[in-house]
């Protein structure tokens, strides 16, 4: 369990970070000078230049934009299929449609595939510069001139921007390189179920070092600062790119506990978020007040300007407070939701047996009827305001997407309104597997459906009633799709299933 839970950790947080991060620095992912906003009293999103805070394109798209990186976005059509766009003519589409894309990175170029098709890598033009081997399944966005790919046995490796392998797959996890030109991986083969060794590369793939879980558990899977922040015993200690222990760059968060505030959290620049009650300010470096303790919420999108919460409503700010035009929003889209593409075919079979592989009677991504929350808390956040009012952890697992669903919320907040607390005890009831397959011919979710379902008796499943199959320890799933989305619902308690829609595309 603990060495699961442990890559699932790693890969969560890689996917993460690529949505938390934006701007110039080099502790930005990319950055920022667009943002896709809906403007207040709209459904239609817009897109706002965060430096003067003038709107570029007004009520342009029925759907939000990406992320607009290096100029480059892209949007998603009525059937699933995407756009990519120019923000210097960002009614125009410039190529597409895709099947599956990945953002566009400061490298300028993206990762992208059409329905039946492979992978490939583009360049600002729509351009192929390369087309990916077809046994590549998935690929990341890319950063720092890598992505991550993985092949049809489940092993990742890195390709450069002209699309050739730098790195073979032969990695069961990995991370994209942020920040520095290191990425934390984890060995293919590893024996054991509670040790992992994990390694740091060059982008050349060259071996800085590797470490035992045992000895350091990492807190995020990416270096910041020239540093990896690692848990050794009870103490957070930090690894240089040679695996010494060094002093931590940026400990100085001491100076401004003594400020007496409720809570504060770093923003990527060296800036402090400080909370006190129900209201937010912000802090250099050096304590030193740059916006007053007024707003609802403030976040940081590339260290110079801020997104200013009060009510339903958001504005532009930069550092000191002052407002940058005078747009107001009441949404915006700041985060990549998905950083990988995936070729526009898949291996039924495979994909059959893939899934199968999740899950036995007993269990299901690692999670059964007593697992509790405590049990995963090596997956969270610190932070459990992320978490109130859901009762679900959401995490990928490769191409799938894996939902744990447990019988209250996660963390909910405390009578005072100010902070949430997790529920440790709240235990798993519901596993959901989903896999996303509009990017591939339209049979392709039935097909899976029919083989997984084909199959259930070798994993101790039988047909119980309405699509629901029942094992001997009265755990049950049910499968289905819809719009493209294959889904195993997995209950720990048979009485709690239901039956799964089973919807084609039109």
């Amino acid at each position: 369990m603990m060495k699961f839970l442990l890559r699932i950790a790693l890969a969560a947080m890689a996917a993460f970070l690529l949505t938390a991060c934006s701007g110039s620095d080099s502790t930005y992912q990319y950055k920022t000078e667009y943002l896709p906003v809906q403007l207040v009293g709209s459904e239609k999103w817009s897109i706002l230049d965060v430096n003067n805070g003038e709107v570029v394109v007004k009520d342009a798209f029925d759907t939000a934009p990406s992320p607009i990186v290096n100029g480059m976005f892209y949007v998603m059509n009525e059937d699933g299929s995407y756009h990519y766009y120019d923000v210097s003519a960002p009614t125009k589409p410039v190529s597409g449609p895709w099947g599956s894309v990945t953002a566009f990175s400061d490298d300028g170029v993206a990762v992208c595939s059409r329905v039946g098709g492979p992978l490939c890598v583009i360049d600002r033009t729509g351009q192929i510069i390369k087309e990916l081997p077809k046994e590549i399944s998935q690929c990341s966005m890319f950063s720092r001139g890598m992505a991550a790919f993985q092949n049809d046995n489940g092993s990742w490796g890195y390709i450069n921007t002209s699309g050739d392998t730098i790195v073979p797959a032969i990695y069961s996890t990995v991370n994209l390189f942020l920040y520095n030109d290191y990425a934390l991986v984890i060995d293919e083969n590893q024996a054991g179920d509670s040790i992992v060794n994990f390694s740091v590369i060059d982008k050349a793939g060259k071996v800085m070092f590797t470490a035992s879980s045992n000895e350091y558990q990492p807190v995020q899977p990416y270096f910041i600062n020239g540093v990896l922040p690692v848990v050794k015993g009870d103490t957070l200690v930090c690894l240089n790119p040679d695996g010494k222990e060094v002093d931590n760059p940026i400990d100085d968060d001491e100076q401004v506990a003594k400020g007496g505030y409720d809570d504060y959290s770093r923003t990527p620049s060296g800036d402090y978020i400080v909370i006190k009650g129900k209201k937010v300010g912000l802090e250099d470096k050096y304590c030193k007040q740059l916006i007053p303790i007024q707003h609802d919420n403030l976040i940081d999108i590339n260290g110079e300007r801020l997104i200013a919460v009060d009510g339903d409503t958001f504005h532009i700010i930069d550092r000191n407070g002052n407002a940058v035009g005078n747009t107001k929003f009441s949404n915006a889209h700041v985060s990549v939701d998905n950083p990988y593409a995936t070729r526009g075919f898949i291996d039924t079979d495979l994909a059959a047996a893939s899934m199968m592989m999740m899950f036995d009677e007993t269990s299901a991504c690692g999670a059964n009827a007593s697992t509790t929350l405590m049990d995963m808390n090596s997956i969270l956040s610190t932070d459990a305001n992320l978490y109130a009012g859901s009762n679900t952890l959401v995490l990928p697992q490769g191409p799938y997407i894996v939902q744990y669903v447990f019988d209250s919320e996660v963390a909910s907040t405390n009578p005072d309104g100010t902070s949430a607390s997790f529920n440790y005890d709240a235990r798993v009831k519901c596993v959901i597997i989903s896999l996303n397959v509009k990017h591939c011919p339209a049979t392709t979710e039935e097909s899976i459906v029919k083989k997984v379902e084909s199959r259930l008796g070798t994993k101790g499943f039988v047909f119980a009633r309405d699509g629901i199959f029942c094992s001997d320890y009265l755990t049950a799933l049910a499968m289905g799709y819809d719009k493209g989305i294959v889904s195993l619902n997995y209950n720990m308690h048979f009485n709690e299933s239901v039956p799964q829609p089973k919807n084609k595309r039109k």
